[in-house]
Formats: structure tokens, sequence, C-alpha cells
């Protein structure tokens, strides 16, 4: 059993009528999903975010290992 916390939050009318229409009777479930996706999606945007970070890294280390091989090889990376 998962155990829950009860809040308080204010919403625009307009916003809480059209959720009420589609929660089918479980308001709490509906924005408790509703919530779990959208944590998903910023999850997901700070992964793609870090991700490419990443690929600038990797890519300076290619860099690197390219240049420290060309120094070895005499001025010409194989």
């Amino acid at each position: 059993m998962t155990t829950r916390k009860r809040v308080t939050v204010s919403l625009p009318i307009d916003v809480f009528e059209a959720a009420n229409n589609e929660a089918g009777g479980n308001l709490s479930a509906y924005a408790a999903k509703a919530l779990m996706a959208q944590a998903v999606r910023d999850s997901a945007a700070r992964l793609s975010q870090w991700q490419e970070s990443r690929l600038d890294t990797l890519e300076e280390f290619d860099r690197l290992q390219l240049d420290a091989l060309d120094e070895l090889n005499g001025g010409t990376a194989a």
C-alpha cells in the first residue's frame, strides 16, 4: 500500500472542471497520474540535457586522444 499525503492546491476553475470531468470520480488518482507523468517528462528532459553535455566531453576526449596519437605517429594520426 502506498503512503498518501494530503495536500491543498489552488487551480483555475476551468482547469479544475476539466480535470474533474475527466477524473471519473477520482480526482486524486487523476492528479497523481498527471503529476507523475509531468515528473517523468521533466526527468527525461534533464537526462537528455546531461547526455548532450556528455557528448561535448566525449568529443573533446576523442580529440585529445587523436592529438596524442598524432604526436606518437610523427604528425599524422593513424
